[in-house]
């Protein structure tokens, strides 16, 4: 993945928000995540796949999720084809 901060300048902030170039996946194996916060993804180019607990998501260009990401996630492309979203992360201090 390729993160490009839309925010890099501001300090003290509790959202970040990114765009990013997803590549198609290598692996299937992936290892989930979790981390206090939210996170809010709108897809803009491509399709993706979320595994958040147990449900699987496929977004399309165009859709959004938003979900707590305390449980366990991971957000990767879908049938090997490159992906672009927009994210972003809510982490409280």
């Amino acid at each position: 993945m390729n993160y490009y901060s839309l925010a890099g300048s501001k300090a003290e902030r509790h959202m970040e928000p990114f765009v990013i170039d997803i590549a198609p996946a290598r692996e299937m194996d992936f290892i989930m995540s979790s981390h206090e916060g939210e996170e809010f993804i709108m897809v803009l180019e491509g399709i993706l796949e979320i595994s958040y607990g147990k449900t699987t998501y496929i977004l399309e260009e165009g859709d959004s999720i938003y979900y707590d990401s305390i449980v366990p996630h991971h957000v990767h492309s879908y049938e090997g084809k490159p992906a672009k979203i927009l994210a972003v992360v809510y982490s409280p201090l």
